[in-house]
């Protein structure tokens, strides 16, 4: 009988040893992950942008995103570029927009 308590001690030592090891290995895990690999990235308002766009190119006077066409799903990262194409008349124009910061505070770019 005394070695089979023995032998049930240390069982459970053993496997007290091993779930703290793979606790441990969890709670590392967890504090070295990237928390923004987790999250969805922020995006920001494709219908905004190009609004802002048309009134850089064609004046305030014109707002219309008619003819106006910016890549779809911008990140607001700052540092982002990427170029917008605004109709005037038969000509395309092209707006270069930078984001200045991950509130999407955006820069336009356009040389008529």
């Amino acid at each position: 009988m005394t070695d089979q308590g023995k032998f049930a001690r240390t069982v459970i030592a053993l496997s007290s040893v091993v779930v703290a090891g793979c606790a441990l290995t969890v709670t590392i895990k967890m504090v070295n992950t990237d928390t923004e690999a987790t999250y969805p990235p922020r995006l920001l308002d494709q219908e905004a942008v190009e609004r802002q766009a048309a009134a850089d190119v064609r004046g305030m006077k014109d707002m219309s995103r008619d003819g106006v066409s910016c890549p779809a799903a911008m990140e607001a990262k700052k540092g982002n570029t990427f170029d917008c194409t605004v109709q005037v008349g038969p000509n395309p124009e092209t707006v270069t927009v930078k984001v200045l910061d991950d509130q999407g505070k955006l820069s336009m770019n356009y040389t008529p």
